[in-house]
């Protein structure tokens, strides 16, 4: 470190000057009093003063300004110096009484070091025995030089000589202080030299004014200067040492301090100064005055450490009769709430194990359970089933009706569910609206079916809530141990695949697992990654069935559908994939890139001349929920430049189902892009003639499983009428889909059906099949036979 560097430098430097010294005064006796004793006398406080300010610039710590006021301190020694250099060997003259000022100087500066340092250390320090200790040691040495040294300088009416023992004393304060203060006030090291120093000042100084003997002086100077650079080498340590990280002490005294110099050194000075008064035969009145003060000093230390002492006891006492109390109270509080920590220990167990909700286990404890019940299982060599229930259309109730009203309805089924079971049996949530039961001592599958059954006509009878009447219905999968799992997790991903299955096949019902829905699983997972590709590598191709007018024959629209072209297993029909493309949410690309690509294509049949043929394409119910839609729709109509007006969106009737009130807001929006919209599957779904009035819709397309009977069964056929005429009286026309007979197609004549799309006129063509047909003509042959007028079209190819 660089630090150890200047420190070895000054140490090397320190002794050369110093021996150089005292070689330059053994040859030659009297140059003490020539220009070059001078200079040393003013380049050793300038080197130190130069040290100390460079060590105050350095220190970071809020300790510097004592080395800034030493440096100060040494500073004025140079300019003192200088000034008697001048008067003495220059102009040969006394130095003027002027320079008195130069003299105190100095004292003041290291005084004001000292006690700067000492307030910043107050913190650490016994303060009361510090003071006092200081006190009584400086009354002893105020006696002593007093007695030894300025009686003799006042006696003499030299007044620039009573500085030196002044400044003597001053050094003296300082270092009594740092030794008392000890670790304190500064780490060792600085400690040792800095008392090295002023002790080695103060000695010089001293014995040079006492002997006052001209050559013992002369060798006496030297040791001032060697103080000096003393006092430069404990700043340089002070950059090895930080102050802030010494190991901090116990305020007071310890036990090793009992018989210490530090704790035996103020009754020592008073003994020092009584011997002194015992020795000298005739007491003097200054002998007497510091003795007497130093007594009193001791005397007052002695009591106000009784006092301090007393207090401490006092404060022990008080201390330990509070503790006392408070353990009492402790004890007292603890032994009442005994029986409280138990409860929450009761309720933080009822926690961990039970769902908030319903009271009902929860998946830990389910888990639990199932363990201990499959090892059951397997000693006595029964079967277990896992059942996985989710209640049907949940999340419609909670958007609905609020999450306050489903979660009393959640309780209400819960409660339901556990009093339909065994005690043998456990029942857990999992969370949401799922369920979980274990079916225990289970000796042949089929007795699970009565216990299932029972359970659900219980939770089939209507449910009030708030006034409102609800019918409850289930999805439940069922997997048995062993035969469908050997491990917790095995059953319940089997049981969870079982109630899937149950809820694709239409919901409240119930389904034993098979190994074939692990390969339905793993056909969704590949037909889903196959998605994915599918949109980045353009696997999708749209196929185009033709509109047309019944009356006329003429092509008036066409709806568009989409095929998914893969590499491995060719053309992929959309009933496969479509459902995936939901689930994963792929289908809002999809969708996108469909009613792109479809006006895009439009656009380019208007511009041929067919400026009348509208397309149609189908909107999914996650497509329509989705938030972006009417954004997307107008976004596409931008960018292909493709004419609104021409462009129908297919939607289904389940999306009433959803949020009427949000439906009608949505499609009053793409109503106002100019695009039309027509119900698909009319019939079908959930039909309400109230939503049916107030949707903004241009269309309606009647269901095929209606026309495929109407000709063979009169209940279709006036199904059919009446959707007919009541579309025609809302002001909507209606297209009539999978028309594959000519019997259907006269029987939607006589309806006075608007529309006809099927298998009849064409199947779903590819682009360049249908340019074809665009471009043929479609020829129309009317006949009429006895009365009857009978309507035919040629099948376009």
């Amino acid at each position: 470190m660089a630090w150890l560097e200047r420190k070895r430098l000054f140490i090397y430097f320190t002794i050369l000057y110093i021996l150089g010294y005292y070689i330059l005064l053994y040859f030659k006796e009297d140059w003490s009093k020539t220009p070059g004793e001078a200079v040393f006398s003013i380049a050793t406080p300038l080197i130190s003063s130069i040290i100390l300010f460079f060590i105050y610039k350095q220190r970071k710590t809020k300790d510097h300004s004592f080395w800034l006021f030493l440096s100060l301190g040494c500073f004025s020694l140079v300019i003192l110096h200088i000034i008697s250099s001048y008067y003495e060997n220059l102009l040969q003259k006394p130095v003027p009484n002027w320079s008195v000022f130069f003299n105190l100087l100095p004292v003041v500066l290291f005084l004001t070091a000292f006690i700067d340092k000492i307030l910043q250390s107050a913190k650490k320090l016994h303060l009361i025995k510090f003071t006092f200790d200081i006190c009584i040691i400086m009354t002893v040495a105020i006696t002593f030089s007093w007695r030894f040294l300025m009686e003799d300088i006042i006696s003499q009416n030299s007044l620039t000589a009573l500085f030196i023992p002044i400044g003597d004393l001053v050094l003296l304060f300082g270092a009594i202080s740092f030794y008392i203060g000890r670790e304190a006030i500064f780490p060792p090291k600085v400690l040792y030299l800095l008392l090295g120093s002023l002790f080695l000042q103060v000695i010089a100084n001293s014995t040079a004014l006492y002997i006052n003997n001209t050559n013992l002086e002369s060798l006496l100077v030297p040791l001032t200067e060697l103080s000096l650079l003393l006092l430069g080498l404990s700043g340089i340590y002070t950059l090895g040492e930080n102050h802030e990280n010494t190991a901090k002490k116990k305020r007071g005294y310890t036990k090793k301090d009992i018989f210490s110099l530090r704790l035996l050194l103020p009754y020592i000075s008073v003994i020092l100064l009584f011997l002194l008064m015992i020795s000298q035969h005739q007491g003097s009145t200054d002998l007497i005055l510091g003795s007497t003060v130093a007594i009193l000093l001791v005397l007052s230390r002695q009591i106000f450490t009784s006092i301090e002492n007393q207090t401490v006891l006092l404060k022990y006492h008080n201390l330990t009769e509070i503790l006392e109390l408070k353990i009492d109270e402790r004890t007292e509080e603890l032994s009442s709430k005994n029986h409280q920590l138990v409860t929450a220990v009761r309720k933080m167990k009822q926690m961990a194990y039970h769902d908030v909700l319903s009271g009902l286990p929860n998946r830990r404890m389910f888990l639990e359970r199932l363990i201990k019940s499959m090892e059951e299982a397997k000693r006595n060599n029964f079967k277990l089933a896992v059942i996985f229930i989710d209640l049907d259309r949940f999340k419609n109730i909670n958007d609905t009706l609020g999450h306050d009203f489903g979660d009393l309805l959640l309780k209400h089924v819960s409660s339901k569910m556990a009093e339909s079971l065994r005690k043998i049996d456990t029942i857990s949530r999992q969370g949401g609206d799922e369920f979980t039961i274990i079916l225990n001592r289970i000796r042949a599958e089929e007795d699970v079916v009565p216990l299932i059954q029972r359970m659900q006509s219980i939770v089939a009878q209507p449910i009030v809530i708030k006034d409102q009447e609800l019918h409850v219905s289930m999805s439940i999968g069922i997997a048995f141990y062993p035969k469908d799992g050997k491990n917790t997790e095995e059953l319940m991903k089997n049981a969870d695949l079982a109630m899937y299955r149950a809820k694709e096949e239409g919901r409240d019902r119930y389904k034993f697992y098979t190994h074939d829905m692990n390969k339905n699983i793993s056909r969704k997972v590949t037909l889903e990654n196959g998605l994915r590709k599918a949109l980045k590598n353009g696997e999708f191709l749209l196929y185009y069935q033709p509109q047309v007018n019944a009356k006329t024959g003429g092509i008036v629209g066409v709806e568009t559908l989409i095929r998914w072209n893969t590499m491995e297993a060719g053309i992929v029909l959309p009933s496969e994939f479509i459902p995936v493309a939901e689930e994963t949410g792929l289908i809002i690309p999809i969708g996108e890139w469909v009613l792109t690509s479809a006006c895009t294509q439009a656009k380019i049949w208007h511009e041929s001349g067919h400026n009348q043929l509208k397309v149609a394409v189908n909107l999914s119910p996650v497509q329509f929920q989705h938030d972006n839609l009417v954004q997307m729709i107008a976004s596409v109509l931008k960018k292909t430049g493709f004419n609104p007006h021409y462009l129908e969106l297919e939607i289904t009737e389940t999306i009433s189902f959803i949020d009427a009130e949000e439906a009608i807001k949505k499609m009053d929006a793409i109503r106002e892009l100019g695009v039309r919209i027509s119900i698909d599957d009319f019939g079908t779904g959930y039909s309400s003639l109230m939503y049916l009035k107030r949707f903004p819709i241009n269309t309606l397309k009647i269901a095929k499983p209606f026309i495929t009977d109407m000709t063979t069964n009169q209940k279709d056929q006036a199904l059919v009428a009446t959707i007919i005429s009541m579309a025609h009286s809302l002001g909507l026309s209606v297209i009539a889909e999978g028309i594959e007979t000519e019997q259907q197609f006269l029987s939607l004549i006589e309806l006075r059906c608007d529309v006809i799309q099927g298998d009849l006129y064409s199947k779903p063509l590819t682009i360049t099949q249908l340019n074809a047909l665009l471009e043929s003509s479609v020829e129309v042959a009317v006949s009429q036979s006895s009365g009857d007028r009978h309507q035919s079209l040629l099948i376009g190819n």
